[in-house]
Formats: structure tokens, C-alpha cells, sequence
């Protein structure tokens, strides 16, 4: 039985992962991908994969091939399979699957079929809901508009896999209808990208389509980056990312940008991050006739003029050499002016290799710095931390990987940011969060990412009085996939750019994270991340602003939040600005900051910024909700002894396809160091409760 689901699978369901059961990959991979000796006609290779970034929530298991009454089947999460490209590539026609699979070995229902699709998002999904009552069934689906040019993981055209649990594949097979029309002649398209304020060529993120959909494959001339290890020139844009067409393939242009397409009229669209207006619009192209496009992005708002620069917290793209001009393209396309390049590790090894740090690892130009940073440690246990603007790599032992705080204090040591990713939410973060921030060790927290902003955690720690700073950044190529600066955070610094005077700025609080809206924020005249120190009872003054690109989304509304409560809050009311003033008693210390949405409220995604806070201080207090302490040290308390008692599960962690041993192993060895290190963070946390409760409650404000 078939049944579309009512929100396709997003297109990562092609992209999954790395290691080797069978076959070992050369590459530096953070991915499960397992090559299958299983020989059907019309398929040149097979691979086993599993993993979370597929949409998928899948056990991270390892693919077996296992006979099956006589059958040799395939059983696992995902089973990817590449199309003898002689067979079918780059065609557009509705083609049949039939597939064989085993009810009793299939633990998944319903699993799904994934494939590459013209037009739209670039992928194609369907469900089956999988029957029982022989030891084998069969099912039949029809692909519509399959494209089959190589669009997931290891270039493959499409796959079988399930949310939950594992298929048993016993057969496939391929049949085209044949339906693909020929092109009619072709011609020549040049497009060139130009800033219009300034008159420069500018890298752009670009989409063409013919009249249906389709997107001609990009050309030699589009710029080539990672996704994960494979090298794709073909990006497709999930439903966080701006884009003006309905159509959402995507390739990264250096500024001029050629290719012969097939003949007809032509959708085009161009963008540049939420600072310019997206560009959208129809060509010809004439056989024999070349084309030549040239446009001028028109600046929704220049954020540099006014000291704010935007930065990405959190991309992995590894680097063989420092000035990699195809990972600065892709970053300069997305108008990002610092992008942190984490390596990121696990307990076994580290991935998305960076070839030097320090200053020597960096990589500027035309006011556009990589710099090398790393994800490291993380583990399921108690988070993933990310350290900024390193020195050195600092990837400790296994025999110490657990001991979080070592990693810390030496990138401290370097002057490196340091912070939890991942909203401080996913594998038990807060577990994390709660050991490290009393000791003074958490810079921040990447509170955006995946279209969520997520307040608990941080506001938790911001009402115990300690002072972490919001994140915000896209995670790429993880989550959806997505791209880099989908979200982002955005700094103001007090004079000219640098990647210095950014990290600078950041770690003083005079940032905020958004996926759209801009943000604007004073108490008495002092910025965002200030302190303003003021007598008890005296009348502050605050005024804020949130204004955002029409093109990324209508503004909703602008919120004042202190400790924790929103105070007051405008509705734009159809404008792309809207303004609030407040005048508050400072009758108490607190932390002041805003929040601004759009229009686009949807279950997991909100376009959505958010400042850091501005503290107001009376006298010595400290800027905490003194009457919320006890319950919020009861609650950091709770995840201390959780850390310590609940069972470590090894498949939390997203290679345990080569960590699960060693995860279980090393943390019986260092859980003695972790109750140490516990019980001295329970006495700072006991500390906070005296200190509490000898301050005497101020009245209501």
C-alpha cells in the first residue's frame, strides 16, 4: 500500500553517511556509507548508510547482507543505489521501481522511497506501508519527474530507507518509460552578479529553470563545494532558506557564470543573504545565440554602514589549503564576513579537516575571513561543545575525552570562544551546560539553528545570574541539509572590520543571532551587551527596533524580555520596521534583551532574532530572578546526579558506527573524574543558594 506523506522527507534523505563495514572509505568522512556487493540490472553500485542527517530518526546501524529463504538481501536503514548512467542520467520521465523486501525483517513501517526529481525541491518522496503474510512482497512505485543525475550521497539517484528501525531489500528493479523529450537545439547563458551600490562582481547563490521546473544541470563554470565528501556543484534549498522561486535547486557563482542550456524561456533567480533584495526573473535563450544577463543586487539594508557585521557560528567545510577560494565563494555568496570552520571530532577521530590555525589558518579577502575553529569534544553524554578562533587544535586522548573542562581551559588559555552547540538542547547538552557553566568555562550557547530558537536552557542560566551570550549558525551540511548563514549572528564593532576586532566585540555581548529579522537595542542609551550600572529605584529608558527584508519574510511583531518575561511588545501591522519604547523602575539588577519574529510561525521553523541582553546593575546585586533561583538550581542539580546515574547509549552518537566500544569503555574508566568534578560544581551551585538566600527580595518592579 502507498501513501504520500503529508511533508516530504527533506532532500538530506539522498545525502547520509560514512565509515566502512564492508569497504573502507580513503576519504575523511563523518558519514556511514558502506558499499554493497549486490549486482541488479541497471544499478552500478549499492550503498548501506545510516544516519540522523537524513530527515530520517534513524538508529545509526550498520548494514548487513544476510540470505533470506534462498534470497540475498540487504537489511538496513537506508539503502542508496546509483543508475548505470547509460541506463538513465539527467533524464526527465516517470520511472518504476519494484521492490522486494522481506515483511519479517522489516521493522520499519512505514519506509520510504527517495529519489532525484525535476523541478520543485529536487526530490521526490514516497511511503509504502510495508504487508505481511509471505516471506516475501513486492511493491511497485512510480518516480515522478525522476531526474537520476546523481543528486545524494556518493552521487546516487535514489533510496530506500526508513524513519525507524531497518528494510530488507531482497531485489530491485529499475524500468524507464522512455518519455523524456529531446531538446530542441541549445544556446549560451552568461549571467554576471553585480553589487549595485558599489558596482563590484559579487559572488550570488543562483537558480535556473526551464519552463517546467527543471534546472539544467550546473556547469563546469558553477563553483564546486562540499557536502560532507562528496564535491557537488547542485544544492538543494530547504524551506528555511530564502529563495524567491518555488523551485528550489541552487548552484554558488564566483560573479560570472556560463553554461549552454537547451533552448526556450527560462525562470532566474539570485540571492545574497537577507541584507539584499533577492532578484527574480525571465530570460530567452535562442539556439546558436548567446545571452548575456547582468545584475545589480539592490542592498535591502547595509548592516556594515552601521557597524554590524554577520558571521556564521557553526560550518563544516574541510579545507586542503588555507586560501580556498571555492569555500570563500560559497561563504561570500551568502554575504557572511566571518564563517567558523569547525573540525569536528568525536572520541575516535575528527572530521572536516583544517589545514593550519591561529592567524595562519585564516583566510581573508574582500573583507571575508575563514577562520579554523573546531567541534570537539561531543558525545551524546553530555553535548557538543565549539571552541572559536583556536590557536591550535586541541583534541584530547580518549582517556580523557569526557573531561570536557580540559578542552576548555586550554582553548580558554589560547583566547578562544567557547560555547555549546545545538541550542544547548540536543544529546543532553544541558547535562553538559550544568557541569561546565558554573566554573566560568561557557562563552555562549548556539541558541538559533534549524529554523528554532530555543530559550530554556539560556534562560535558565541568564536568571542564575550567569552571563552566556546567544549563537547563532546553520550547522551545514547537517540539518535538512541546510546552507551556511540560514542563520547567523551579527556583531557590531566599534571601528574597522577585522576577524580580531569580531571576536572581540562578540565576546563584550554586542551580538545578536537571527534567521531574518535585524535588531536594535538600548537602555539608557547603552547597547546591546552593556552594562549600566544605576541606583535603586531610578526610572531607565529602553528603545528598540527589529526591521527585516520583505523578500525573507513580513514582520510580525518586536518583544521586550526581562528576566525571562516579555515586558511589552509591538505588531508591525503590514511594516517591514516596527519600533518599541518602554520605561522601566530599576528596582532590582536584571538582564534586558529582544526578540523579533515574522510571519513564518510554523511547527519547527520561525523566522525569528534575538539580542543578547543588556544588564542593568543596582548596587552589587547580581543580575539574577532571585525568586526563581532555588527551582533553577534544583533543575541544574537534577541534570548533575542525571549525568551521573543514567546509562551512557552509545548510539546517541552520530559515528557510533566506530565510537560505540571505546564510548562505553572510556566512560566507566573516567566516571570516578566526573563525580569529582561533579560534586565540585554541586558546591558552587549550594554556594548560589546561600548567597540567594541572604539577599533580601526586592519588591515588585
Amino acid at each position: 500500500m502507498l501513501r504520500t506523506p503529508e511533508r516530504l522527507l527533506l532532500t538530506g534523505c539522498l545525502a547520509a553517511a560514512s565509515s566502512a563495514v564492508i569497504v573502507a572509505a580513503a576519504r575523511n568522512e563523518a558519514r556511514y556509507i558502506v558499499p554493497i556487493a549486490w549486482n541488479k540490472p541497471h544499478i552500478t553500485r549499492v550503498i548501506g548508510l545510516g544516519y540522523p542527517e537524513l530527515g530520517l530518526e534513524l538508529d545509526v546501524a550498520h548494514t548487513t547482507v544476510r540470505t533470506i529463504d534462498g534470497k540475498s538481501c540487504v537489511v538496513g536503514n537506508v539503502v542508496s543505489f546509483d543508475v548505470d548512467d547509460a541506463y538513465a542520467f539527467n533524464v526527465d520521465e516517470p520511472v518504476s521501481v519494484t521492490l522486494t523486501y522481506a515483511p519479517q525483517f522489516t521493522t520499519a513501517s512505514p519506509f520510504l522511497v527517495i529519489w532525484d526529481k525535476n523541478g520543485g525541491d529536487g526530490h521526490g518522496s514516497l511511503e509504502v506501508i510495508p504487508e505481511t503474510g509471505a516471506t516475501f512482497k513486492q511493491v511497485t512505485v512510480s518516480l515522478d519527474r525522476a531526474r537520476l543525475a546523481g543528486l545524494g550521497a556518493e552521487q546516487t539517484d535514489l533510496a530506500v530507507g526508513a524513519r525507524r528501525g531497518v528494510v530488507a531489500l531482497c531485489d530491485i528493479a529499475v524500468t524507464r518509460s522512455g518519455s523524456t523529450k529531446p531538446s530542441a537545439g541549445f544556446g549560451t547563458v552568461r549571467v554576471e552578479t553585480k553589487d549595485a551600490k558599489t558596482g563590484r562582481i559579487v559572488p550570488a547563490r543562483i537558480g535556473i529553470y526551464d519552463e517546467s521546473g527543471r534546472a539544467p544541470l550546473p556547469s563546469e563554470a558553477a563553483v564546486p563545494v562540499n557536502r560532507f565528501g562528496d564535491l557537488v556543484r547542485r544544492h538543494w534549498l530547504n524551506r528555511r532558506t530564502m529563495w524567491p522561486s518555488a523551485n528550489r535547486q541552487a548552484f554558488y557563482s564566483d560573479g560570472r557564470y556560463e553554461a549552454t542550456v537547451p533552448a526556450g524561456p527560462y525562470e532566474i533567480a539570485i540571492t545574497r543573504g537577507p541584507e539584499f533584495r533577492s532578484y527574480h526573473g525571465r530570460f530567452e535563450v535562442r539556439p546558436g545565440v548567446p545571452n548575456d544577463i547582468s545584475i545589480a543586487l539592490e542592498r535591502y539594508d547595509d548592516l556594515p554602514s552601521l557597524g554590524w557585521y554577520s558571521g556564521e557560528a557553526h560550518v563544516h567545510l574541510g579545507r586542503e589549503r588555507v586560501n580556498d577560494a571555492a569555500v570563500w565563494t560559497q561563504v561570500a555568496a551568502e554575504d557572511l564576513h566571518v564563517a567558523n570552520l569547525l573540525e569536528m571530532g568525536n572520541i575516535a577521530g575528527t572530521y572536516f579537516k583544517q589545514p593550519e590555525w591561529g592567524p595562519s589558518g585564516r583566510y581573508e579577502r574582500d573583507g571575508v575571513v575563514l577562520v579554523p575553529g573546531q567541534e570537539d569534544p561531543r558525545t551524546g553524554q553530555r553535548g557538543h561543545t565549539i571552541h572559536w578562533n583556536l590557536q591550535k587544535r586541541t583534541h584530547v586522548d580518549q582517556a580523557a575525552f569526557y573531561q570536557y573542562h580540559e578542552v576548555f581551559e586550554e582553548t580558554r588559555r589560547q583566547g578562544a570562544i567557547t560555547g555549546y552547540a545545538h541550542w544547548g538542547e540536543l544529546f543532553h547538552a544541558p547535562r553538559g551546560l550544568a557541569l561546565d557553566v558554573p566554573f566560568g568555562l561557557v562563552d555562549f550557547i548556539e541558541v538559533l539553528q534549524g529554523g528554532r530558537l530555543s530559550i530554556d536552557p539560556w534562560y535558565t542560566l541568564l536568571n542564575l545570574g550567569y552571563r552566556v551570550l546567544p549563537a547563532g549558525g546553520a550547522d551545514y551540511p547537517y540539518f535538512g541539509p541546510t546552507l551556511p548563514g540560514v542563520e547567523r549572528t551579527y556583531v557590531k564593532l566599534d571601528g574597522p572590520f577585522s576577524a580580531d576586532a569580531w571576536f572581540h566585540s562578540f565576546r563584550r555581548g554586542h551580538a545578536y543571532v537571527t534567521n531574518g529579522p535585524f535588531l536594535d537595542l538600548t537602555v539608557n542609551g547603552r547597547q546591546i551587551g552593556d552594562e549600566l550600572r544605576v541606583s535603586r529605584g531610578i526610572e531607565i529608558r529602553v528603545a528598540a527596533a527589529a526591521w527585516m527584508n520583505p523578500d525573507v519574510d513580513a514582520m510580525d511583531r518586536l518583544e521586550l524580555v526581562v528576566l525571562g518575561d516579555v515586558a511589552a511588545q509591538q505588531f508591525a501591522d503590514g511594516r517591514d520596521r516596527v519600533e518599541l519604547k518602554k520605561a522601566l523602575i530599576a528596582d532590582r539588577s536584571m538582564w534586558i534583551a529582544v526578540r523579533a519574529y515574522g510571519r513564518h510561525q510554523e511547527r519547527g521553523y520561525t523566522t525569528i532574532a534575538h539580542s543578547a541582553p543588556i544588564y542593568v546593575v543596582v548596587g552589587d546585586e547580581p543580575t539574577w530572578k532571585i525568586e526563581a533561583v532555588p527551582e533553577l538550581v534544583q533543575r541544574e542539580r537534577a541534570l548533575l546526579r542525571e549525568l551521573l546515574t543514567k546509562r551512557i547509549d552509545p548510539s546517541e552518537d552520530l559515528e557510533s558506527f566506530e565510537t560505540s566500544d571505546v564510548l562505553v569503555r572510556q566512560w566507566e574508566a573516567q566516571l570516578p573524574r566526573i563525580k569529582s568534578r561533579v560534586a565540585e560544581a554541586d558546591a558552587r551551585y549550594e554556594d548560589l543558594l546561600k548567597r540567594a538566600a541572604a539577599s533580601r527580595l526586592p519588591g515588585p518592579h
